[in-house]
């Protein structure tokens, strides 16, 4: 994985480029290319798989069919492994910078600038997910000395907290998956949130509830991390008393979730919906022509943030997307109905 298998003339004009190597891009590869189209993926990271290969490889993922509890990093495998099949040109470690529509005489294709080349498609299938990983930092006293040996935004190997006393602050689903996943591992967790509710899945909710290794302190905020070499205690602070306790402590998990930020595309002329992409949720397609979108990056009305919901996206963004380059061709064939498809 993360080869660049980019190869041949730089120039020459594929059908769909997809401008984002995560798990909806990689998927978005592998229906382009089942259907006969020449197809690039381009993803800014060293490595495909997107934002679930690179923030949570050992977090259990349970809302893809098919799969009970499969961890971010082998989802991402699996679906890097069913594009590879189907051979889509691969380029990693390149950011899209600028997109241009160029009017040909045998017709319109745009030119996508990276920061490694030139890229020229008939349409491109921007699936960039929440954009740039930007961690939202942790506002305590001591925890920027501490980021990386102790304090952590994005996760080393579970096994990092193997009989350590760690406290995850955070009430959304990136705090709650953390807890759930370091909670096994750790002596003992601590999950603190500064307000009595949380905001993430009803189910993780209550397995933290559930579990006797992980203690739930609300409405509660981290006031100062402190030690020497390491760290040794946290400074809390009961939010309505504001009364200050001090908790020894190993590690630090910062989980206030990531801000999105979309980045050079912002300057492509898309409709944007604050650092979404509206699309129509009929063909997945942006208000330029040749242009689909689809992930956690397109907004509709009724629009749900689930893995499964890109990859329906990705249906109707491909059968659009073939009707576009051949108007002859209406929707698409079951699979089973295709010729040629590669075999494991």
């Amino acid at each position: 994985m993360g080869e660049d298998k980019l190869g041949g003339n730089l120039l020459e004009i594929q059908d769909v480029i997809v401008i984002g190597g995560g798990p909806v891009g990689l998927f978005g590869a592998t229906m382009a290319r089942l259907h006969g189209m020449t197809t690039t993926v381009i993803e800014s990271l060293p490595e495909l798989g997107g934002q679930l290969y690179a923030l949570y490889p050992e977090k259990p993922i349970f809302d893809v069919a098919g799969f009970y509890g499969i961890t971010g990093k082998d989802l991402a495998l699996r679906l890097v492994e069913q594009a590879d099949h189907f051979s889509p040109t691969f380029v990693v470690g390149q950011s899209v910078e600028t997109i241009a529509c160029i009017e040909a005489t045998d017709g319109t294709y745009y030119e996508v600038v990276t920061s490694g080349g030139v890229h020229r498609a008939r349409v491109l299938l921007v699936t960039v997910g929440i954009g740039a990983f930007v961690p939202r930092k942790l506002p305590a006293e001591g925890a920027d000395q501490f980021e990386n040996r102790g304090v952590f935004y994005l996760m080393p190997p579970l096994d990092y907290f193997r009989d350590k006393r760690v406290l995850v602050v955070g009430g959304g689903d990136t705090a709650l998956d953390w807890t759930l996943a370091i909670a096994p591992r750790a002596r003992h967790l601590t999950l603190i949130h500064r307000r009595n509710q949380f905001r993430g899945q009803e189910e993780s909710i209550r397995l933290i509830h559930e579990s006797p290794a992980i203690s739930v302190k609300t409405p509660y905020e981290l006031v100062r991390v402190a030690g020497r070499e390491r760290i040794e205690a946290v400074v809390v602070k009961e939010a309505v008393s504001g009364e200050e306790e001090t908790w020894p402590m190993d590690d630090v998990v910062g989980g206030l979730g990531f801000l999105p930020s979309l980045g050079p595309v912002k300057t492509w002329g898309l409709d944007l919906d604050g650092n979404t992409i509206v699309v129509d949720p009929a063909t997945m397609m942006t208000t330029l022509p040749g242009v689909f979108a689809a992930g956690d990056v397109v907004q509709y009305p009724g629009k749900v943030k689930l893995i499964a919901t890109g990859f329906g996206e990705i249906g109707i963004a491909i059968a659009q997307i073939r009707s576009y380059l051949d108007p002859t061709k209406k929707g698409l064939p079951h699979s089973t109905n295709l010729k040629g498809i590669p075999r494991p």
